[in-house]
């Protein structure tokens, strides 16, 4: 067994920065102008377009309501930066629109694939190599046994948004720091600090006893389990179930508590799974304090009536649709636009047991954000609810290809 104080050795020499050189024997190099994250395929570099998911419906009711996110954005004067071109919200609900169509027109796989390349400028994500590599995770909506009150069984409280948390728009003190905003709290001495860590939270008992507590679930990894995925329904035992959903992080980085077990060895990377770390803690719990502590990030959240369709608001604040909607980094993609992608996925079967991995390519809408999904290489998919979410979000972590298609512009009348 590693003991914490094997965990905290091999953690600081994992995370060590490795040596530096000085200026005077390797003169800093010149760096090259930054890549595009987006880059414009030439007719020749198109992909086939095949949809593997064969629910046109599913496809239908995301794109209405990444349609009602984008007619709330009408009439501004924002423009998205797409692979060296500016567009605005207009084109962005049209390429959706002209897809619907396409899909509907189409009367075989081959005539929806040349539709698609016949109407549509693609661009492709150079993802994290500058070649277009592009990791896929999934993420869905737990069911979490909970109480509204605290007792033996059910002793980890989630919180609500705490009333001294404070954002603050950079730009209003000076335009150069564009849209960054830092979260903190002012302490006693008036003074604007990061809001409390995780560590400071669920160790210290920064929040404890003040009021804020929504709810008590049974173990801590429930409660990250419940903070990674953003949203989740709680079920009491009355039968009753309710979803709490995100409302706020204290913005600290995100730190995978997986890949922190991981470089200390604790588990190796075939273990690496849901099941594996949940065991881990169950019989370290002396250790769960402190390796969960390695992730900063925290999240708070707000209950509310279960959605009809019993799945979360994404950031476009519309429900979410399994295996169409999709977390992206808002920098680099804009919300509201219309994707392609590729890959390998899991399938499971209603009972959750996985049935393999298998092809995946699919048109998708980008309706959510992430805090671990950020830069070009990274995309988050939402799997659902229930069995055969939970296995197929839990075994998403394969490479691909992301594109993102926009309608081709009709030619200048003026």
């Amino acid at each position: 067994m590693i003991s914490i104080a094997t965990l905290v050795v091999t953690l600081a020499a994992a995370q060590a920065p490795a040596p530096s050189v000085s200026s005077a024997a390797a003169p800093a190099p010149v760096s090259a102008p930054a890549q595009p994250p987006l880059r414009l395929l030439s007719p020749a570099e198109l992909p086939v377009f095949a949809d593997t998911f064969q629910s046109k419906a599913n496809l239908a009711k995301a794109a209405k309501k990444t349609l009602a996110y984008l007619k709330k954005q009408e009439g501004g004067s924002r423009y998205f930066h797409i692979g060296g071109r500016d567009y605005g919200t207009a084109i962005l609900a049209d390429s959706i629109r002209e897809l619907l169509r396409i899909i509907n027109e189409a009367r075989t796989p081959e005539e929806l694939d040349a539709l698609v390349r016949e109407r549509f400028d693609v661009f492709q994500s150079i993802g994290s190599d500058g070649q277009g590599k592009v990791v896929f995770s999934s993420y869905y909506q737990p069911v979490l046994p909970a109480s509204i009150k605290k007792s033996p069984k059910y002793p980890v409280p989630i919180y609500r948004r705490p009333p001294d948390m404070v954002e603050a728009d950079l730009s209003a003190f000076d335009k150069k720091y564009g849209s960054d905003t830092l979260v903190g709290r002012v302490t006693k001495d008036k003074r604007l600090v990061p809001y409390f860590s995780r560590e400071e939270i669920d160790v210290r008992k920064a929040l404890f006893g003040k009021g804020h507590e929504l709810a008590w679930l049974k173990t801590k990894y429930d409660a990250l389990d419940l903070h990674i995925q953003g949203s989740g329904i709680l079920k009491f035992p009355s039968g009753k179930e309710i979803l709490a959903r995100y409302a706020a992080t204290n913005a600290r980085p995100y730190n995978s508590v997986g890949l922190v077990l991981l470089k200390t060895g604790a588990l190796t990377r075939e273990e690496l799974t849901h099941a594996k770390l949940r065991e881990y803690f169950r019989t370290h719990p002396e250790a769960e304090d402190f390796v969960i502590s390695q992730n900063p990030r925290y999240t708070f959240f707000e209950l509310a009536p279960l959605p009809p369709d019993g799945e979360p608001l994404g950031t476009i604040m519309e429900s979410l649709s399994p295996s169409r909607s999709i977390a992206i980094d808002p920098a680099i993609i804009p919300l509201g636009a219309l994707a392609y992608f590729s890959t390998v996925s899991p399938q499971a079967d209603k009972e959750g047991r996985l049935l393999g991995q298998f092809p995946n390519s699919r048109f998708a809408l980008c309706m959510d954000t992430g805090g671990a999904i950020k830069g070009p290489g990274r995309v988050d998919i939402y799997a659902g609810h229930g069995k055969m979410a939970d296995t197929t979000a839990r075994n998403q972590w394969n490479e691909g290809k992301l594109y993102i298609l926009v309608k081709k512009v009709p030619a200048r009348e003026r």
